[in-house]
């Protein structure tokens, strides 16, 4: 295992194997505030910091196969385009096409002044090849990205949306249209790759909603009893996030994936552990493939999806607690866990903001040693279920 860039936080990034685990990276400074005001400035910056950090590791930007945008704008369609494009000017000189798959959602981050954050996925070598299935969505103006990328046997595949060949929305104010769109096209990309929705390992799904109380779990389970279509039985671990939007103001879905090929996997589903709010025995805790360990999105639940304690740090600890469970399972520990994706709601000021932080970081110390992992972390809307403050996604690998 190689550590990148520690210095006594998180590491930047962890190296196991052929895989670099890229945290989360914005444009701070040296006194830990942000560098710049403007997107094309902190873009700049956040790729430079990429470049170098898989530099360190004995990676390029050729190497990376995902990579995903969390970005903080106006909810105005306007200021969106604006954003994006100031963004994609400048991104756009890092990768040749084809480059990585992308995802971009709009959402809260963790530090004041930042506009957005970069996360990767990197795979070092191996036999390639991307996945560019005819007659597919694509974007409203000419980019190098990918939709997915096979790399041995794994398939990478960036945030599928309900758009039609020229960018334009389909299925505009209806979720049930837009999950059915989003869905095919995963399973679509999975299929180009010689998988299926069985090969899924990682799926996540982000959507816009912002009613309150049960509301919130009514609507879920109205955009599941879709997704439930598409998915495997068992399904693939993952996590249900609400966020503030995405490219384009009259989305409210996108879905993203990674799948391993092989039959060699096992299910990580703990006893006496949290469950939805649809009782099945569909949805799982966690897989085990060749190496790979995927821990889906924990939260502090009951066997009913009711949330689990009314603070941030009995949520967490909860949190961390059936993460540990998950990878108990499968022989596991925590040292075997090289990122973290915590994804955590938090109202207030900066200072309240700041302090919910310093809370998880404070619990997540408990569980994980120095240096621990890599971590990206984003405040979003809200959680498939209402009353939840936090949800965290875990991935490793196992010892050789």
């Amino acid at each position: 295992m190689q550590v990148i860039g520690a210095d006594g936080h998180a590491p930047q990034a962890v190296r196991r194997g052929n895989l670099v685990f890229v945290g989360g990276i914005m444009a701070m400074s040296a006194d830990g505030r942000i560098a710049a005001a403007d997107v094309a400035t902190q873009a700049r910056i956040v790729f430079d910091r990429l470049r170098a950090t898989l530099e360190q590791a004995g990676a390029s930007l050729a190497d990376v196969v995902k990579h995903t945008i969390y970005f903080s704008c106006p909810a105005d369609q306007t200021a969106i385009t604006r954003f994006m494009d100031e963004l994609d000017a400048v991104r756009i000189g890092y990768f040749a096409a084809p480059g990585p798959t992308t995802t971009e959602l709009r959402c809260g981050l963790e530090t004041e002044g930042a506009l957005l954050m970069l996360d990767a996925w990197v795979v070092i070598g191996g036999k390639r090849e991307v996945l560019a299935p005819p007659g597919h969505w694509q974007w409203r103006k000419r980019l190098p990205w990918a939709h997915g990328w096979k790399v041995n046997d794994m398939l990478f595949i960036g945030g599928q949306r309900s758009l039609d060949g020229e960018g334009r929305v389909l299925g505009i104010g209806d979720i049930e249209v837009q999950t059915d769109e989003a869905f095919r096209n995963l399973d679509t990309l999975l299929r180009t790759g010689g998988g299926d929705r069985h090969s899924l390992m990682r799926q996540n799904t982000y959507f816009r909603f912002f009613g309150e109380g049960r509301e919130v779990t009514q609507y879920w389970e109205k955009m599941t009893n879709v997704r439930r279509r598409y998915m495997s039985v068992p399904s693939a671990a993952g996590a249900g996030l609400r966020i503030q939007g995405m490219p384009e103001l009259d989305e409210l879905i996108q879905v993203e994936g990674i799948g391993v090929l092989g039959e060699d996997k096992r299910r990580l589903q703990p006893a006496n552990h949290w469950d939805w709010s649809i009782s099945n025995s569909q949805f799982t805790q966690g897989w085990a493939i060749g190496n790979l360990i995927f821990i889906g999105g924990q939260i502090s639940a009951d066997n009913k999806a009711r949330a689990v304690g009314n603070d941030m740090e009995t949520q967490t600890r909860n949190v961390f607690r059936f993460i540990r469970n998950t990878l108990a399972e499968g022989g596991y520990t925590e040292d075997d866990v090289a990122k973290l994706y915590i994804y955590f709601h938090a109202d207030g000021d900066w200072q309240e903001i700041a302090k919910a932080r310093a809370v998880i970081a404070r619990v997540q110390r408990e569980f994980y040693g120095e240096p621990g992992p890599a971590v990206t972390a984003i405040r979003v809307a809200g959680f498939a279920f209402e009353n939840l403050l936090i949800e965290i996604e875990a991935f490793g690998t196992k010892p050789a």
